[in-house]
């Protein structure tokens, strides 16, 4: 028989997956395996594990049938089996463990199974049916009330046993509730429960958003859970309020403003570091992890009191999620007093090395060929030359392609990188949307997280609002934000976030005028790359409408059958010293994209003296101004391109006026000049 190792193996590329289940859609974006042996030992072992994970759904779904039968009777098992048949919400579920959503369907099947022992703590009076509203909630949830005495009193037909008074909850005393109180005797009577706070002076709850709310709290991280406490988004009127945020260039807290456009993002769940009490949720292990000290309480209102509950959580690794989908209508949304001790939290911050060094780390998804990834590794060499501790972390390991003066630190996943970063004092920065999950939740307590913003991503998810909804949660205040046109600039402000602009840049010792190269009169260069956002076919079509008498293509990339035509030259992944040598020698640079972050090709071709034809690309407007260093044509106006290049390749006279002022604009756009406001930025960290 032969060896193991000697039995054929299939590789199977990496990328994403779209999970199926029966009624929904779980979107997941974690690299599948890259090699599957398939030897005949291998065959039977894996044929075997799927019996016997079969037998085991068999016998897991057995024994929940039976559980619900003993717990709720023939009558619970049918309400169980007809959730399986309602209509659910796709969950898209993102590589940096973000979901869109959790559906309310699998959050009922949830509760019926695993519900878990829950105190609700009133807090306040209501002119609300408070005893029907007890009924119907202790009918729903396995749970029970701490109410004041006061509310007690007016209880009608209400079992004694479903609630205690408290007095340290009445309104008489003339002070807040004291949520050391609160704690302190959950944990005396009650420490096996779960807490859930509700405010009376707003609307009573609906007990099926307290079923969401703790499925959240214990369902959302299922693998390696930090979650300990949920809140719900608070509507009042059209504002919707989901947790606050430190903004950082103020050093206070804040709330999201009403988006100019809105993606959905503010109903996508995500981590906050503060928020209000009704609608508060706590696990019984954070109750009991969490120290919170009398100093920590004193003078404040509870809303405060709640709000500095979370930081102390934040900071012994005990997440808040704010659950999004769920909104509870309040009277008025309160948004915390900023401390001093807030300040010192989230605004003083070492970023300084045992050296004396400033340390930066880059966190990137890849480091596989990308003008972006690019940008970030000439942003990394510069910084080293000017005296930084520069490091690069990543999910793939050190590129080839491209010279990096750093050993790349590779990781296996979001997760594991995030727990790492999390020690770390240094400026952090989010390359990719994401990685700024990750970033951000690695810098709640250290170093200074900051979000490089080479492009607002939702042009990578053209038709799927979830994506879109995902990436501009992702934009967050506790971030200083910086992009490299002023168009995303205003991208950002429409969904209510600021940046800073420093514009990318190129290295003028790779891209320049090269002595003794002659320029073509007859030759256009292009990027032959098929991903829409290129909008390559724009280019082809003018091009050969031009006819017999057209230019030679000389075109670059990784995709050398893109167009099969004799006038084509492609250059396969040329270095930079070959792409220098093809911008010195064509006669014109053409790029059609739909839209670019910021063009940087365009930049490198002005180095090297080619005179460029561009559309209006977004990104590409803070440099190319129309009939002065470049001809600009609409998108999709394949005509007006091939009457641009016509023009060039008759007017030596333009093309040599277009050449000397892409001159000058690339000479504005070296990293020598681009890394002085980096580095002015990275001082000023803290």
């Amino acid at each position: 028989m032969a060896e193991k190792s000697e039995w054929p193996r299939i590789a199977v590329p990496t990328g994403t997956h779209t999970v199926h289940s029966k009624r929904a859609t779980a979107v997941r974006t974690t690299p599948l395996s890259k090699d599957y042996d398939i030897s005949t030992p291998s065959l039977f072992h894996a044929l075997a594990q799927r019996a016997r994970r079969g037998v085991a759904r068999v016998a897991s779904a057995a024994g929940v049938q039976l559980r619900l039968v003993i717990r709720y009777g023939p009558s619970g098992n049918i309400r169980y089996l007809t959730d399986n048949i309602r209509d659910t919400t796709p969950v898209h579920i993102f590589a940096n463990g973000l979901k869109s959503t959790l559906d309310e369907n699998i959050a009922r099947k949830w509760h019926m199974v695993h519900r878990r022992h829950l105190v609700v703590v009133v807090v306040g009076s209501t002119d609300e049916d408070l005893s029907g509203w007890i009924r119907r909630t202790r009918g729903d949830l396995h749970c029970h009330f701490l109410i004041s005495t006061e509310a007690a009193a007016t209880l009608v037909d209400v079992d004694p046993t479903f609630y205690t008074a408290c007095d340290f909850l009445d309104d008489h005393r003339g002070a807040d509730t004291d949520l050391l109180e609160v704690k302190g005797y959950i944990q005396q009577h009650w420490r096996a429960n779960d807490v859930f706070i509700v405010d009376a002076g707003n609307p009573l709850v609906d007990p099926f958003a307290i079923i969401r709310i703790q499925h959240a709290a214990h369902a959302y991280e299922p693998l390696t859970n930090e979650i300990g406490i949920v809140v719900p988004a608070l509507l009042h009127g059209d504002d919707v309020v989901a947790g606050f945020e430190w903004d950082r260039s103020r050093a206070e807290w804040s709330t999201r403003p009403p988006p100019a456009v809105d993606y959905g993002h503010r109903d996508v769940p995500r981590y906050v570091l503060a928020a209000n009490a009704h609608g508060f949720y706590a696990t019984s292990d954070a109750i009991d992890r969490i120290r919170f000290a009398r100093s920590d309480a004193d003078g404040l209102s509870f809303d405060e009191q709640v709000a500095r509950f979370i930081g102390a959580g934040w900071r012994q690794n005990v997440r808040t999620l704010a659950f999004a989908p769920v909104q509870l209508a309040v009277n008025a949304i309160t948004l915390p007093r900023t401390y001093d001790a807030d300040r010192q939290w989230q605004s003083n911050r070492s970023v300084v090395a045992a050296d004396g060094r400033r340390r930066v780390i880059y966190v990137l998804n890849a480091t596989s060929v990308s003008g972006g990834i690019r940008t970030v590794f000439e942003q990394t060499n510069g910084l080293l030359e000017r005296g930084f501790d520069v490091e690069v972390w990543s999910l793939e390991d050190q590129p080839t392609w491209v010279d990096l003066n750093v050993r790349v630190k590779k990781f296996n996943s979001y997760a594991d990188l995030q727990v790492a970063l999390r020690n770390e004092e240094a400026i952090k920065v989010a390359t990719w949307w994401e990685t700024a999950q990750v970033v951000w939740l690695a810098s709640v307590n250290s170093g200074v997280p900051m979000y490089y913003v080479q492009e607002f991503e939702t042009w990578f998810y053209p038709d799927d609002p979830s994506g879109k909804a995902a990436v501009a949660a992702s934009y967050r205040k506790e971030f200083t934000q910086i992009t490299i046109a002023t168009y995303q600039q205003g991208e950002l402000e429409e969904i209510g976030s600021e940046a800073l602009l420093i514009p990318s840049a190129y290295d003028k010792d790779k891209f320049h005028l090269v002595d003794g190269v002659e320029r073509d009169d007859n030759t256009v260069i292009a990027v032959g790359r098929s991903f829409f956002q290129k909008n390559f076919a724009m280019t082809e079509k003018a091009w050969k409408s031009m006819g017999d008498d057209r230019p030679r293509l000389s075109l670059f990339g990784s995709e050398p059958d893109i167009v099969d035509d004799e006038r084509v030259d492609y250059t396969v992944r040329p270095s930079d010293a070959e792409l220098n040598v093809l911008y010195n020698r064509a006669t014109m640079f053409v790029q059609t994209s739909l839209h670019e972050g910021f063009g940087l090709p365009i930049i490198e071709a002005m180095a090297a003296g080619c005179p460029v034809i561009t559309t209006d690309s977004h990104g590409n407007r803070g440099f190319c101004i129309d009939g002065v260093n470049c001809l600009m044509v609409e998108v999709g106006d394949s005509d007006g391109l091939a009457a641009a290049m016509r023009r060039l390749l008759d007017e030596p006279d333009l093309r040599e006026r277009l050449r000397v002022a892409g001159l000058e604009t690339a000479a504005r756009h070296t990293w020598a000049v681009i890394l002085d406001s980096f580095e002015a930025l990275y001082e000023r960290a803290n």
